[in-house]
């Protein structure tokens, strides 16, 4: 595991015995080797190896990795320090760690038994396991052990995936595996993405060999998924890549789509045009890092969005663009057309939708409905009710949206019931739940200008 922070900084090469064979065919060790390299044939399948090293020398320092044998050609000990080296040093200044604790992170001691290296691997290939003294500098001898991965062996477990609470924005996924499933990765998507998706990798096997791992989230036993922010009227794709207690894997795909949108009768009220202009917003934000500061923002109220052209008077809204709220700064559709964004339609902002009801009720929705702004680095963010320590963040009850009797002045505030909340700016971290951006401590005020 030690290698899964380096991989994603320098993209190194698969996994690669000192054993060698004589002319009658048998395998010999090979006497010079600085490392014993050994295979566990019993566990090799398809898509895994699991090995021991054991080094002569107990305490030296040394690197291993694996090579399919096509590429043995390009294992290249200098380069390899270098990268590794450079990878420390990126890795050192991201998380403030002394550059030799990374290094020694990356770098192993003393025997190494029943490592398990499962993923790039395809069935009926050559590999090459190589291991090499780091202190050796650029001209370090590589010891190797070559195996051959046997072919792949279908699975006879299952993964069982049910759509429960299927609404215009959200469902419920129930992963439900058999008893030999070990591990699973699973991955929620548009169709059309994950078709996308599957198209962009180089072969059927990338998927299920080494891609799963990379966009999927591992999970073990039986898991319900609330999938939000959801589009109506759209398919989705649930895919599992699943590993069972035998090390052979199998590929689960599911689809269910959300209905429209109920037609919504049209509300008439002042406040579609009362509430247009602009505004001076302030709260109290934290990053839960930090103090709580005062944040000062622009907001524009609009009935419809330059570079968009929905029609929001439909759907009961108008519409705030917010500039500065939580330090982002607004773009619109072709700001970020023009900053090489996909899809800006989806992504502009950040904005809050009001929704005008009968009897002048407005609310801000707080249920993952309409994303606030969705071009940062972690994907979508939504405005939702959260404790002002962080400890929750609710997904079930829209902000509420008080207007004062002079239409001078605008409160976004979380309902009474939910004690000790505020608005605050927060999104799904797939694997492990909701996160806060920025928390509120303090209502929102707008004032007109």
């Amino acid at each position: 595991m030690k290698k899964i922070l380096l991989l994603a900084l320098i993209c190194a090469t698969f996994a690669a015995c000192n054993e060698i064979v004589d002319d009658n065919n048998n395998k010999v060790d090979e006497p010079t080797a600085e490392f014993k390299i050994e295979v566990n044939n019993e566990l090799l399948t398809a898509y895994s190896v699991t090995f021991d090293i054991r080094p002569a020398n107990q305490t030296a320092p040394y690197y291993y990795d694996i090579v399919s044998k096509a590429r043995l050609s390009q294992v290249d000990v200098a380069t390899i320090r270098k990268e590794i080296y450079e990878g420390a040093q990126k890795m050192s200044e991201m998380t403030g760690t002394p550059v030799e604790e990374v290094m020694e992170s990356f770098l192993s001691t003393s025997d190494q038994l029943d490592i398990l290296s499962n993923a790039g691997y395809k069935g009926e290939v050559d590999y090459c396991i190589y291991a090499f003294y780091w202190d050796a500098g650029d001209d370090a001898e590589l010891t190797l052990c070559e195996f051959r991965t046997p072919a792949e062996v279908a699975s006879t477990e299952s993964v069982e995936v049910n759509f429960e609470v299927v609404d215009s924005y959200a469902m419920n996924v129930t992963c439900n595996p058999s008893s030999g499933v070990t591990d699973y990765w699973y991955y929620f998507n548009e169709t059309t993405k994950v078709e996308q998706m599957l198209a962009s990798l180089e072969d059927d096997i990338a998927y299920k060999s080494y891609h799963a791992m990379n966009v999927g989230t591992r999970q073990q036993g039986v898991r319900v998924f609330e999938q939000k922010g959801l589009k109506p009227e759209t398919e989705y794709t649930v895919l599992i890549m699943a590993i069972d207690d035998k090390h052979n894997r199998l590929l689960v795909e599911a689809k269910q789509a959300t209905p429209k949108t109920n037609e919504k009768v049209r509300v008439e009220s002042e406040l579609f045009e009362d509430l247009l202009g602009e505004w001076s917003g302030v709260q109290n934000i934290t990053d839960l890092y930090n103090p709580a500061e005062e944040c000062h923002f622009d907001v524009t109220i609009v009935g419809s969005v330059e570079g968009y052209p929905y029609d929001y008077r439909a759907d009961n809204q108008i519409v705030a663009l917010v500039d500065g709220w939580c330090h982002i700064e607004y773009y619109g559709v072709d700001g970020l057309i023009a900053e090489g964004i996909e899809n800006p339609e989806e992504k502009w902002g950040p904005k809050w939708l009001l929704n005008i009801a009968e009897g002048d009720v407005v609310t801000i929705d707080g249920q993952v409905r309409n994303n606030t702004v969705g071009w940062l680095f972690f994907g979508n963010c939504y405005t939702l009710n959260a404790k002002a320590d962080g400890s929750m963040i609710h997904t079930d009850t829209d902000l509420e949206v008080v207007v004062s009797a002079d239409r001078n002045t605008i409160t976004i505030k979380s309902p009474a019931h939910l004690v000790g909340c505020y608005p605050s700016l927060a999104y799904p971290f797939e694997g492990f739940g909701w996160m806060g951006y920025f928390i509120g401590t303090s209502d929102i005020v707008l004032t007109r200008k």
